[in-house]
Formats: structure tokens, C-alpha cells, sequence
């Protein structure tokens, strides 16, 4: 469990990942939610503290550093993949993952503005892939936007839980390593 922190003109944030206990204060409510979201269902722990000059900054440099936190989680003896499908009221999220150290999103849906931005909502998930290594296939559908968002990051932190599953001794890959 290492600590990422990340301070520019635009912002200041610290981010662990697999803390006993989950505290997150960003100053945006709904992300707060999500990352809070985000721990309960994959069972790990998250510890967040940003600020910054507004929205788009924080989102990004949390994404940042959360991710650097889960990509630093020893791979060796975890399952590597997960999935999920997360229904929620109206909506549902299909959630494919591989802890590849290859970090790719793809997004397949239509999502409008709600409690935040769809712009930043994927940007977030995608900074997030990429500094931490998940390769992630996600695929939403629904009527509202905050039931989508959150069933999304429902069924990545699900997908995430069952990644991280330890089940042997050796890394899941041909190659010998997971990076």
C-alpha cells in the first residue's frame, strides 16, 4: 500500500489504495460518492484528500494518483480478470477487466451531464486505467445519469474485487510478470 501524491499550480491530492478504512474528501460531492462507491464494492479501502482551483483539475489529478495506488498493488497470485453486470433502477453496466498493466478504456454507451460532467466522468475513468494498468471494457445503458455513473462504477469496483482475488502463487501470465 503506497501513498501517491501529485501537487501542480491547479491542485493538491494524496490517494492510497487498500486502506482499512475508506476517507475521501475531494470537494466534489458526487466524486466523493463514487470513490466511497468505489471501495465498498471492490472491497478495498481508499483514502483521498484533494483540493484545487475546480472540477476538471481535481477529477483528473484524483484519477491520477488513485490510479498510480492501484497500479502499485503486488500482482503476483491475483486472478487478473473480473466482470461484473450491475443493474441499478433504470440502469445497467457491463464491466469487463483485465490487470494487465496495459491500461486501455473503452466506453461503449450514451451518457448525459448529471451530478457531473459525462466529459469528466470519463475522463476520470480513463486517466484512472491508464495509471493503473486496467485494461477495462465498460458498457452502460439507462436513462439516468447518476444511475448510470454509479451502476458503472459499481461493476468496475466489482471487476476490480475479483481481479485483485489472490488465488495462487505465480502472476497470470504467459510472460512470467504482469506490468
Amino acid at each position: 500500500m503506497k501513498k501517491f501524491s501529485r501537487k501542480t499550480e491547479e491542485t493538491e491530492v494524496t490517494a492510497t489504495f487498500g486502506t482499512e478504512k475508506t476517507e475521501v474528501e475531494t470537494g466534489i460531492p458526487f466524486l466523493d460518492h463514487m470513490l466511497k462507491t468505489l471501495a465498498k464494492h471492490s472491497g478495498y479501502g481508499i483514502a483521498v484528500r484533494a483540493k484545487g482551483d475546480n472540477e476538471h483539475h481535481v477529477i483528473e489529478d484524483v484519477a491520477i494518483c488513485l490510479g498510480s495506488a492501484i497500479g502499485s498493488v503486488n500482482k503476483k497470485g491475483i486472478e487478473r480478470f473480473g466482470d461484473a453486470i450491475i443493474p441499478m433502477d433504470d440502469a445497467v453496466a457491463i464491466c469487463g477487466l483485465d490487470f494487465s498493466g496495459r491500461g486501455v478504456f473503452v466506453f461503449d454507451g450514451e451518457l448525459r451531464d448529471g451530478d457531473m460532467r459525462a466529459e469528466d466522468f470519463l475522463h476520470f475513468l480513463d486517466t484512472l486505467c491508464r495509471n493503473a494498468g486496467l485494461n477495462v471494457y465498460l458498457k452502460v445503458k439507462g436513462s439516468n445519469s447518476h444511475h448510470m455513473m454509479e451502476a458503472a462504477f459499481k461493476a468496475l469496483a466489482v471487476s476490480l474485487g475479483k481481479a485483485l482475488k489472490k488465488s495462487g502463487e505465480d502472476y497470470r501470465s504467459a510472460k512470467g510478470v504482469l506490468d
